[in-house]
């Protein structure tokens, strides 16, 4: 079983809006709204991959009863702490005439101590039946950042693998608990490091530099694929992969698409860089939708053939 935790889980809207400028009156051209927040976008993805998932995290108010049915309609498991305040909503305008896309994220409710200990005992009861547990979004106010890196800390106890993807203090802190996998994109990688990236090799040497932090294996997303050291018979190897860009109907979400890609190949036993494969494969399809996590299974495998994985020397920074 894999446990997907969505501590500010929301409803997003997409909407699609032709030559979209602020201060304008628009109607939309496509429009969706579904529960999301990262980890639900990925258990989305997990469900639709045939993979036994199981979402989890907090859920508040109208809107949280909203979520929660919604996900059981799309006939995926979840198992939400119920919290006083009303969970958020998130909104996405893609203007398909400029390529470019908005994001406008509430900042979610407030979390007593008291709802943040009934989670921690529903997750530990969760994870004694599970392999992975993936850790992905921003925190709601009252949160303590180190939740992550407790929780790592008590799954490890447990032999369950943990993945995060997360920004800021919480995903600093969750890399020094020494997690299986980190998986920031570039901006959020920066941030851990400490530097901008200039180029390839920069991207390169981070993902050293995110398993000196902590971290045993590290995937840095990119726009068109991924930069990666993971474990090959023990070892740390480094990986480009990547697929040819293509015109998207929407990216956001793109990112949540590929970490569950890549975590149901790991969890079906496949090699290390034939999980960073299909996890590009998944982030590239999803971009040819509105709506995070959404995804065609049989499109998934027409894009595998397309993705290049490419073997990389270890920089000479970190040898």
């Amino acid at each position: 079983m894999i446990i997907t935790v969505t501590l500010n889980a929301a409803i997003d809207k997409s909407l699609s809006v032709p030559n979209f400028r602020l201060g304008r009156r628009h109607r939309t051209v496509e429009q969706r709204t579904m529960p999301g927040g990262k980890g639900v976008n990925v258990a989305r993805t997990l469900k639709t991959l045939g993979q036994p998932v199981i979402a989890t995290g907090f859920a508040g108010g109208a809107t949280g009863t909203r979520i929660v049915e919604q996900l059981t309609a799309e006939s995926i498991l979840n198992d939400f702490v119920r919290i006083g305040e009303e969970s958020r909503t998130n909104t996405s305008v893609h203007d398909p005439t400029a390529g470019t896309e908005t994001e406008i994220n509430e900042r979610g409710p407030e979390v007593t101590p008291q709802e943040v200990e009934l989670f921690r005992d529903k997750l530990l009861y969760l994870a004694r039946g599970a392999d992975i547990c993936v850790f992905a979004g921003s925190l709601p106010r009252g949160v303590a950042p180190q939740i992550y890196a407790d929780l790592i800390n008590e799954l490890r106890k447990l032999n369950v693998t943990t993945l995060v993807d997360a920004e800021g203090e919480p995903m600093r802190l969750a890399v020094r608990a020494e997690p299986n996998v980190v998986s920031p994109n570039v901006v959020e990688a920066e941030e851990l490091v400490g530097h901008e990236f200039h180029d390839e090799q920069d991207r390169v040497v981070a993902v050293s530099e995110l398993r000196e932090l902590g971290a045993r294996e590290a995937i840095i997303t990119l726009p068109d694929g991924c930069v990666a050291t993971v474990d090959v018979d023990g070892h740390p190897t480094l990986h480009r992969v990547w697929i040819a860009p293509r015109d998207a109907v929407a990216t956001v979400g793109a990112g949540d698409a590929f970490l569950a890609g890549y975590v149901a190949a790991r969890y079906a036993g496949s090699a290390p860089a034939e999980c960073l494969r299909f996890g590009v494969a998944c982030g590239a399809e999803s971009t040819q939708r509105l709506g995070a996590g959404l995804v065609d299974r049989a499109g998934v495998e027409r894009l595998l053939s397309e993705v290049d994985v490419e073997r990389l020397e270890a920089p000479a920074e970190t040898v």
